[in-house]
C-alpha cells in the first residue's frame, strides 16, 4: 500500500466538510464581511463619502481579527485532536510517517481556511461593487491576496502549535494565546522597551529599530501590506494611543518616510512584510514538526 501526505490532506479536508467545520467557518466569515461592508460608512466621519477603497479599508481593519480567528479555529486542533483521541496511533499504523501527518494536516487545514476565505471574498466583491462601486481589479486582487496571506500565516501557526502540543490546553495557549499577545501586548511592550532605551516615548519621529520591532508583529505586517495596496492607512484594532503623537497629526505625517531619518532600510520596505508573514507561518510548522517527530505518543 502506497500512502503519502496527500492522502492525509484529502481525509482531513473531507473530515472538516463532514463535521460542518468548513460550513461554519464560511458562514461566520461571510456574515462578518456582509456586516462590515454594510456598515463601512460608519467607520469614517460623516463628512466623508465612502468609496470602494475606503470600504475595503474598513473591512481590513476588522479582518485583522477575523481572518486569524478563522485560521486558528480551523487549525489548532488538527494534530493534537487526533493525538488525544487515539486516532493518531491508528493513522500511524498505516505507512504514513510523522512528516506525512504534519504536511497533510497543514495542507488540509490550508484548504479549509482557503475555501472559507475564497467564498467570503467572492461575496464581498459582489457587495462592494453593488454598494460602493468598483475599486479597480488590481486593488481588489491585492486586498484579497493580503487577506489570504494572513490566513495562510495563522494556519501555519495553528497547525505548528497543534503539532508541538501534547494537550488541547497547551495547543490553545500556543496558538490563541500567541494571537492575543499580538493584539493586546505587542505594541505596549515595544513602546515600553523604547522608553527604557531612549528615556522617551516614540513620537512622530522615532528610531528605525522601533518600527522594525513593531513590524515583526504579523498583524502589523498585514496592516502595512494592505495599506500599501489600498493606498490608505489601515488602523490597528484595538488602537492603543500610547505613542507621543498629537491627535492633530495628519495621516501623511504618519507615513513611515516622514517618521524615520534618511533612507528607509530594506527591512522597513513594504515588501519585507511578506517575509515577516511567511516566517510566522513557516517557523511554527518547523518547530512543531521537530517536537512532534521526537514526541512520545503513548
Amino acid at each position: 500500500m502506497t500512502a503519502s501526505w496527500t492522502d492525509v490532506a484529502r481525509k482531513d479536508f473531507e473530515d472538516a466538510v463532514r463535521s460542518k467545520l468548513l460550513w461554519g467557518l464560511i458562514t461566520v466569515f461571510v456574515a462578518f464581511l456582509v456586516m462590515s461592508l454594510l456598515s463601512a460608512d460608519q467607520l469614517f466621519s460623516e463628512s466623508v463619502t465612502v468609496d470602494a477603497t475606503m470600504a475595503l479599508t474598513g473591512v481590513a481593519m476588522l479582518a485583522q481579527l477575523f481572518v486569524p480567528g478563522i485560521a486558528l479555529v480551523a487549525g489548532y486542533m488538527s494534530v493534537v485532536g487526533e493525538r488525544r483521541t487515539g486516532s493518531l496511533r491508528v493513522l500511524l499504523s498505516y505507512p504514513f510517517s510523522r512528516s506525512d501527518v504534519v504536511a497533510g494536516k497543514l495542507v488540509g487545514r490550508l484548504l479549509v481556511t482557503g475555501t472559507a476565505l475564497a467564498v467570503g471574498f467572492a461575496v464581498a466583491s459582489a457587495i462592494t461593487v453593488s454598494l460602493y462601486g468598483f475599486s479597480g481589479t488590481m486593488t481588489f486582487i491585492g486586498f484579497v491576496a493580503t487577506g489570504v496571506l494572513l490566513g495562510v500565516t495563522f494556519t501555519g501557526l495553528a497547525v505548528g502549535g497543534s503539532a508541538a502540543a501534547s494537550t488541547r490546553g497547551r495547543a490553545r495557549t500556543l496558538t490563541i494565546g500567541s494571537f492575543v499577545g499580538m493584539v493586546f501586548f505587542w505594541k505596549p511592550i515595544v513602546v515600553g522597551l523604547y522608553y527604557v532605551v531612549t528615556g522617551a516615548l516614540p513620537g512622530v519621529r522615532a528610531d528605525r529599530w522601533y518600527f522594525f520591532l513593531k513590524r515583526l508583529n504579523p498583524l502589523e505586517a498585514y496592516r502595512v501590506l494592505t495599506g500599501a495596496v489600498l493606498d490608505r492607512r489601515v488602523a490597528e484594532v484595538p488602537e492603543f494611543p500610547i505613542e507621543d503623537v498629537p491627535a492633530s497629526v495628519s495621516p501623511d505625517q504618519l507615513e513611515l518616510a516622514n517618521r524615520v531619518a534618511g533612507e528607509i532600510p530594506f527591512y522597513l520596505a513594504d515588501w519585507f512584510s511578506v517575509v515577516v508573514l511567511l516566517t510566522w507561518g513557516l517557523v511554527p510548522i518547523a518547530v512543531g514538526y521537530w517536537r512532534f517527530e521526537n514526541a512520545d505518543l503513548g
